[in-house]
C-alpha cells in the first residue's frame, strides 16, 4: 500500500486497511509513505514492513520501474498515476490506484469506495483507567487552532496537555486510557476519536462533513470562525456529553 500523508489523513485511511484485512485475514501489509504516520497501522492490521516513500528503492517509482518486487497486490492512493504505473510495470499482477481526496462525502468512505468495500465497525478501545482529560491546543496549521484553550484548561478540573516526546504508538496507548479529549482539527484528535475515546473536536475552516474525525464517541463543534466558538459552549457540550458517555459507554 502506498499512501503518503500526515497523521489525520492516515487515521481516516485505517477503515480501508481494516476492511482489506477483514476481506483477507491472511493478508500482510507492506506500507510505503510517511513512516511516522504509517506506524499506527500496526495497532489495527498485520504489518510486515514500513518504508519511506522518500528513499530507494521506493523513491525510484516516481520515474522508473523497480525490478523484483514480490507482492500479490498494490493499492496506491495518489492523484498522479506514475507510481501505480511503475508498480504494474515492475511485475505486480494487481495494481489499483485512486485519488486519495474525495469529490463528495466523507474521506474515509471515499477510500472504502475505491476498494468497493463496506465500512467496518469502528474500534472501541476506550478503557478510562486514568483521571486525565486531555486538551490538545495545537494542529498542523495556526488557522485551525481554537484560541481559548488557556481559559478552558482553567475551567476543566483534571485537564492536562498531551505529554510530549512520545511515539504515535505510545500516544495511542495513552489516549485510550484517558477520561476524555478536546482538540483542534489535528491528527491527534482524529486518533483519539478513532480509538473510541470521548472526543470533542473544534472545527473552523475545514468542512468536517468531509474531513471530520470518525469514532464511536466523537462530537464536533463547527463554526466558520473558530473564535466564534465560546468557552461556555464547549463546556456545555463537553459536560453534558461526557456525563452521558460514562453512563452509556456503549
Amino acid at each position: 500500500m502506498v499512501r503518503a500523508c500526515a497523521i489525520g489523513d492516515f487515521v481516516l485511511n485505517l477503515p480501508a486497511l481494516v476492511a482489506l484485512q477483514t476481506a483477507d485475514r491472511e493478508a500482510r501489509f507492506t506500507l510505503v509513505g510517511n513512516p511516522s504516520s504509517l506506524e499506527l497501522a500496526r495497532e489495527f492490521v498485520r504489518v510486515d514492513r514500513i518504508h519511506s516513500i522518500d528513499v530507494q528503492p521506493w523513491s525510484r517509482l516516481f520515474y522508473e520501474t523497480v525490478p523484483a518486487l514480490e507482492f500479490d497486490t498494490a493499492v496506491v492512493w495518489m492523484k498522479d498515476p506514475v507510481v501505480a504505473n511503475n508498480l504494474a510495470a515492475s511485475g505486480i499482477p494487481n495494481v489499483s490506484r485512486a485519488d486519495p481526496f474525495p469529490s463528495f462525502g466523507h474521506a474515509a468512505d471515499h477510500l472504502l469506495r475505491t476498494l468497493r468495500l463496506p465500512r467496518p465497525s469502528l474500534p472501541d478501545l476506550w478503557n478510562p483507567t486514568l483521571p486525565d482529560i486531555v486538551l490538545h491546543p495545537v494542529s498542523g496549521s495556526p488557522r485551525k487552532n481554537w484560541p481559548f484553550f488557556d481559559e478552558l484548561m482553567l475551567r476543566v478540573p483534571g485537564s492536562c496537555l498531551l505529554p510530549q516526546s512520545r511515539s504515535l504508538i505510545d500516544v495511542s496507548r495513552y489516549l485510550r486510557n484517558v477520561r476524555a479529549f478536546v482538540g483542534n482539527d489535528s491528527g491527534v484528535t482524529h486518533l483519539a476519536a478513532y480509538l473510541g475515546v470521548p472526543t470533542l473536536a473544534l472545527f473552523g475552516p475545514t468542512d468536517p462533513r468531509r474531513w471530520g474525525p470518525i469514532g464511536r464517541r466523537s462530537r464536533i463543534i463547527w463554526k466558520t470562525k473558530l473564535e466564534d466558538i465560546s468557552v461556555n459552549e464547549v463546556l456545555t457540550v463537553f459536560g453534558n456529553w461526557i456525563w452521558n458517555a460514562y453512563r452509556n459507554p456503549n
